[in-house]
């Protein structure tokens, strides 16, 4: 309570100097940092396991601190999605809340000011010395830095999970649709499955699964039976349902089939016809399992409510998918029910969600926990004495966080070990705990 009135006293003192609006958002975000780290907060059991399993991955006998340790973060924190920068900066920390280390210290810069360009906010940080650059967030960003960044020592962790940007110097830590797919796939692969239809963008986020997908099967020797790719801006669902369903051509087989059934007249004939005319096609699918591979919930949504409608009856075809199946709308989708998808493990998540929500009053975005986990890795390192170079930062062991076991490899990729999850009486069950380690 002490703090918010002296802040108010503080904004109120500022307003009347007439300050600069930019210093003054720049002083506000250093008080409510100072704020939110000396607030009191209660340590839960899951976050307190999840940051002993970080610090194991990185031993070091010597406990004793050499240095402070700074963090550069390039935040969209103005413009459209300043929420989504906001969070991910409460994520951090609360990150910082829980490890407790008072020796790491933050340098923000906002990717998304007016009035400064993102190389200018790099190379600021770059001034200041930072040991290690988190963000930014959006891919346009990343590409205008990758070719400065090649020349310091600087390590960049990007928030993005576009494997098209990483390189030996830049890192990805989002959750990549590469990591999602090959879990999901060699799961229901594992189960039996071998003909899959598949249903993809026509964009590069679809080329890029549609590579993968075909690369996973033919090493797991199954195949791709259909696959159609539908354009993101103006897709016609209908026609794409009709197109993997071969819908035309088994509808034609059924008329085919009933007009020789009726010449026929017989006694057998009659009963197969009574049955087939009550059906809309006749033949079956070229395929067991179908992927899904929308982008956005809505799309998702549209596609599994015409499906059953052009007989892909998911009685009869398992449907699998991406971490989007986990959102309210996908859930409530009665052909999605029994579905498959891959996630990061949602338990850890929402514990997650709910220590945000008690510090902040507010839901975290749902990419804000890739900050608090990549704060509690660069403090594990701090706290054991350990350089952040390159050779550290790609430990093959890897390091777990609540989004579970990852690992950050040579190329500048990340690699995830995801859970398996089923969707059941509109809810989310695990039906496959994460690999334990990377084989």
């Amino acid at each position: 309570m002490m703090a918010v009135v002296l802040m108010l006293i503080f904004i109120k003192f500022i307003h009347n100097l007439r300050i600069n609006h930019n210093i003054i958002l720049l002083l506000v975000i250093t008080f409510l940092f100072y704020a939110c780290e000396t607030a009191p907060h209660k340590n839960d059991i899951y976050t307190n396991k999840i940051i002993d399993e970080i610090e194991k991955t990185s031993p070091n006998d010597n406990k004793e601190i050499i240095k402070d340790l700074k963090i550069g973060m390039l935040l969209p924190l103005s413009g459209e999605k300043s929420k989504v920068g906001k969070s991910l900066l409460r994520a951090s920390q609360l990150s910082l809340n829980k490890t407790n280390n008072k020796n790491i210290k933050l340098f923000v810069q906002d990717t998304e000011d007016p009035y400064k360009n993102i190389i200018s906010s790099y190379y600021e940080l770059i001034d200041e010395d930072v040991d290690i650059i988190l963000g930014p967030l959006f891919s346009e960003n990343i590409k205008l830095i990758a070719p400065i960044a090649l020349d310091h020592k600087t390590i960049m962790i990007t928030l993005s999970n576009n494997t098209e940007i990483k390189n030996t110097n830049i890192f990805i830590s989002g959750l990549t649709p590469e990591n999602e797919i090959t879990e999901v796939l060699k799961y229901v692969i594992s189960k039996g499955k071998n003909k899959f239809g598949v249903i993809l963008p026509d964009n590069r986020y679809g080329l890029r699964s549609k590579e993968l997908i075909e690369n996973i099967l033919i090493e797991n020797k199954s195949q791709i039976s259909k696959i159609v790719l539908y354009d993101p801006k103006k897709p016609d669902f209908y026609q794409v349902v009709k197109e993997i369903a071969n819908y035309e051509k088994r509808k034609f087989e059924l008329e085919k089939k009933l007009q020789e059934l009726k010449s026929i007249k017989t006694v057998e004939s009659e009963k197969l016809y009574k049955i087939l005319k009550n059906q809309d096609t006749l033949g079956g699918l070229d395929f067991d399992s179908l992927y899904i591979g929308a982008e956005n919930v809505k799309h998702l949504s549209m596609l599994a409510s015409i499906l059953p409608y052009y007989d892909v009856d998911p009685k009869e075809v398992l449907y699998i998918g991406n971490s989007l199946w986990s959102h309210n709308i996908a859930l409530k989708e009665p052909a999605l029910e029994k579905g498959i998808f891959s996630n990061i493990n949602q338990i850890n998540y929402e514990n997650f969600a709910n220590d945000f929500y008690k510090t902040f009053n507010e839901k975290p975005h749902k990419i804000s926990s890739i900050t608090y986990d990549l704060i509690g890795l660069v403090s594990s390192f701090q706290k054991n004495n350990q350089e952040i170079n390159f050779e550290n930062m790609t430990n093959e062991k890897g390091f777990v966080g609540i989004n579970g076991l990852f690992r950050f490899k040579k190329d500048g990729d990340i690699e995830r070990l995801l859970p398996i999850f089923q969707i059941k009486n509109q809810q989310i069950k695990m039906v496959k705990k994460a690999n334990l380690d990377f084989k």
